[in-house]
């Protein structure tokens, strides 16, 4: 039976997943699902139907921007309003046809045979789709105080975002927990029903008055006949809100100024009992906590039948609530005003990425997302007011049509691609949230305690800055940030897995072009026949210094067995990981200072010690004198105490071949295998019969076969050399490959059938291959985000086939002992 497919399933009908089903069915996309929990759109505005439910920014601001609404009856809307404005969106842009209602979702799971996402209901049901993307909120998941005893309670009790309208207050003693955003609305408009109510209070809030009033009949009319008049108005409250955003973020001491004097002036006129009023002062900085608009609140306070307790409490009784101090408070009917699991994102769901990765175990230092969408490891994934995205000073809506029209550009680079997989850059993520966090240090809510931060101090909830900031990171990014990659290519064999890495990005990929028009002329005619040795090197040490390394290391000469070689150290600190490098040149060009673009950016990456040894060159040294100087490297690196489990071995195209042909004779000799071998577009058949030879002879920009057989010609290789000649010798004990090659180079066919060799020998092999790319598009990496891109991965192939090789050895050491 044919499963149906989704192009894109969205969780969560709120604001979020409604915007990005009309932007998608703007964009002609119809092969997607929204699955909400619920009877009908809405989210937290179907969910919160409290007394005094509203929005505390104002309404013109609190909406699309493409659907602006002349006809709000308030400056701040209230819940039924805010909920009927999104029915009619979903009516207008005809996307409740993709909806599917009362549809809860319990988790999803990436299957990587496929490359789509299995989605599991509570029902049971499985949905596929190749994009997953969650639109549940930062505050979907209602919190409960843990408080002993509170399922004991007698009367009724429930939770504002769970409201009871089967529960009369009228007359009843109630008792209201929490004093937060949704506690300031009900409370005012509940107390003149009830008989008692208690208000236990955790901490007071800063609050300002809420400007509220409702828009008059001719404001209506003129911004339904002048939408510009609209706009203009919409335009100023959002400077007006985002102008707010300097006390926040740079500014602290305006706080006081633009909040806490008119907060106590506004505190002084509505409670004139002045030991109320001391007790609802915050002690803690201004921001620190959300601030709060009211303008009926704290005149609640001062009512006769409220009583405000400030005492913690102890446990919740049959008949109401003890406090630490041991009073009794008898209620008929407790309400929980206590909030949300903000931190605790996407909460209930189990989402789990590449090889069974659960994104809580991801987040267990907090947390945190680029651009609060993407997590490496978790391909084709995303999530609109995910970490780091929440305001304090503006609307979320504009946030979210960020985010939207950022996703949105992804998956479009993704059809255009072809592309399997999307899926962040594990540095980028890395660098972005480091910079969240930083810029959190000069803001109000730095080192304070509150819900926007978790219980490791971890602020994952705000934005720390601008939202137009924010607007500006996702419309400028090129998405060189993902790796677009796919699973199949017409030039693989169909059986033999690979990684595809799409050509992407429109900057890189013209930028490629100009090099691949440069090298052309300036290294692939001059290098190879008629040439001479000497010119071919003249040429290598002209061009050496266009292809810089990178910064955040420093480098210095050692002799290893013999052997000059140059070392690469990260500035950051070694991990104990060690690189054995082999340049590439065709056995006679090269050295450690023609491939610094490579070697530095894997030390930085990796974290390794690279040592890349100036190995003897043809023709003065013909064969065997390049794989006597990589063995003695080798055998120098294990006599230094560094263990086989620490070392892996890389290549670039001859220095690929001569990795390959080391861990053979390693083999021979029976001496200890490396954690990995790390190679780019080895050269592996010194018979040259691959057939990509011939068909990719006028698309390689770098290098002809003219090249190749001289280079050959000066090793003078023999055939009793079985160590070159790995194709035709069993690969079976060597340790995991990791090859990358580009799609428009003339080795090709050396590194499929390598891989396909590895495969048949049981050997671990991972093959990536490069869209539009050449032989070593690495050495370029100062100018290609592609490059750079590739050796991050080699860098993650270092770490990892270390870890491998560590853990067999312990397993080996442990069943011996």
């Amino acid at each position: 039976m044919t499963r149906q497919v989704y192009e894109v399933i969205v969780i969560g009908g709120g604001f979020a997943g409604l915007g990005l089903a009309i932007e998608l069915k703007k964009q002609y996309r119809h092969n997607f699902l929204v699955l909400e929990k619920g009877g009908d759109v809405g989210g937290v505005w179907r969910e919160n139907t409290y007394p005094g439910a509203a929005c505390d920014v104002p309404s013109h601001l609190y909406s699309f921007s493409y659907e602006l609404n002349p006809n709000w009856a308030h400056v701040f809307a209230r819940q039924p309003e805010i909920l009927q404005y999104q029915r009619h969106c979903a009516d207008k842009y005809g996307v409740r046809e993709h909806f599917r209602f009362n549809t809860e979702v319990q988790g999803a799971d990436f299957d990587e045979a496929e490359n789509r996402w299995q989605v599991h209901t509570r029902d049971g049901e499985v949905l596929y789709c190749r994009a997953l993307v969650t639109a549940m909120g930062q505050l979907s998941a209602p919190s409960l105080p843990n408080l002993p005893g509170i399922e004991r309670f007698q009367g009724d009790s429930f939770h504002s975002a769970r409201w009871n309208h089967d529960c009369d207050l009228k007359g009843k003693r109630v008792a209201v927990v929490g004093t937060g955003a949704s506690a300031i609305q009900f409370v005012p408009a509940i107390v003149d029903q009830v008989d008692k109510l208690v208000l236990f209070q955790r901490s007071p809030s800063y609050i300002m008055s809420r400007p509220d009033r409702p828009h008059t009949q001719f404001e209506k009319a003129m911004w339904s006949r002048f939408p510009v008049l609209m706009r203009l108005h919409r335009l100023r409250i959002y400077l007006q809100y985002e102008s707010r955003a300097l006390a926040f973020t740079r500014f602290r001491g305006l706080m006081k100024f633009a909040v806490e004097r008119p907060f106590k002036r506004l505190l002084a006129k509505s409670v004139s009992d002045p030991q109320l009023r001391e007790q609802l002062v915050p002690s803690y900085p201004v921001g620190c906590k959300r601030i709060l608009l009211s303008s009926d609140y704290l005149t609640a306070m001062a009512k006769p039948n409220l009583q405000l307790v400030t005492e913690s409490i102890a446990e919740v009784s049959p008949s109401g609530i003890r406090t630490k101090d041991g009073s009794d408070y008898p209620v008929d009917v407790i309400i929980y005003g206590t909030g949300f699991a903000a931190t605790q994102f996407l909460t209930p769901l189990r989402i789990r990425g590449l090889d069974g990765l659960d994104l809580n175990a991801a987040w267990s230092q907090g947390a945190k997302a680029h651009l609060g969408m993407s997590v490496p490891g978790f391909p084709n994934f995303y999530m609109l007011y995910g970490p780091n995205t929440n305001l304090g000073h503006n609307s979320i809506i504009y946030m979210l049509e960020s985010q939207i029209r950022y996703l949105t550009r992804t998956l479009a680079r993704q059809r255009d691609t072809h592309a399997d997989r999307v899926e962040v850059s594990d540095s980028v993520y890395q660098r972005f949230n480091k910079s969240i966090q930083a810029a959190f240090s000069h803001t109000v809510w730095n080192g304070c305690k509150s819900w926007y931060v978790d219980d490791k101090g971890h602020n994952s909830t705000g934005w720390p800055g601008f939202t137009f900031t924010f607007r500006a990171l996702t419309a400028r990014s090129s998405l060189r940030e993902f790796q677009f990659t796919s699973a199949r290519h017409p030039l693989v064999p169909s059986d033999l897995p690979v990684t595809v890495h799409a050509a992407a990005d429109p900057l890189d990929n013209a930028l490629a072009a100009f090099f691949r028009g440069f090298l052309r002329v300036a290294f692939r005619v001059p290098v190879g026949k008629p040439f001479g040795v000497w010119v071919q090197r003249a040429v290598v040490g002209l061009l050496s210094p266009l292809m810089p390394g990178c910064s955040g290391v420093f480098r210095y000469r050692e002799t290893l067995a013999g052997v000059p070689t140059g070392i690469t150290v990260p500035r950051a600190g070694e991990s104990g990981k060690v690189v054995l490098y082999l340049h590439g040149g065709a056995y006679c060009l090269g050295s450690a200072s023609t491939h610094r673009s490579i070697t530095s950016r894997l030390a930085v990456h990796s974290g390794a010690v690279v040592y890349t040894p100036n190995y003897r060159l043809a023709p003065e040294h013909p064969y065997p004198a390049q794989i006597e100087d990589a063995l003695a490297c080798y055998q120098a690196l294990l006599a230094k105490g560094i263990s086989p489990a620490q070392i892996t071995v890389m290549g670039d195209s001859a220095g690929g071949g001569l990795a390959v042909a080391l861990a053979l004779q390693l083999k021979a000799l029976g001496l200890p295998q490396p954690a990995g071998l790390g190679l780019i577009s080895p050269f592996v058949d010194p018979a040259m019969s691959g057939e990509s030879l011939r068909t990719k002879a006028n698309e390689d920009p770098m290098v002809r076969q003219g090249w190749l057989e001289q280079g050959a010609a000066w090793l003078k290789v023999p055939p009793t050399a079985r160590c070159f000649y790995p194709l035709e010798e069993s690969l079976a004990g060597l340790p995991p490959l990791f090859i990358q090659v580009g799609e428009q180079e003339i080795l090709l066919s050396d590194s499929l059938r390598l891989a396909v060799k590895a495969r048949q020998d049981g050997v671990p092999c991972e093959l990536n291959l490069h869209q539009r790319r050449w032989h070593v598009f690495h050495l370029q990496a100062f100018y290609l985000s592609s490059a750079r891109k590739a050796i991050q991965s080699l860098a993650i192939f270092v770490t990892y086939s270390n870890k491998n090789k560590q853990y067999q050895e312990e397993t080996v050491w442990k069943k011996a002992a």
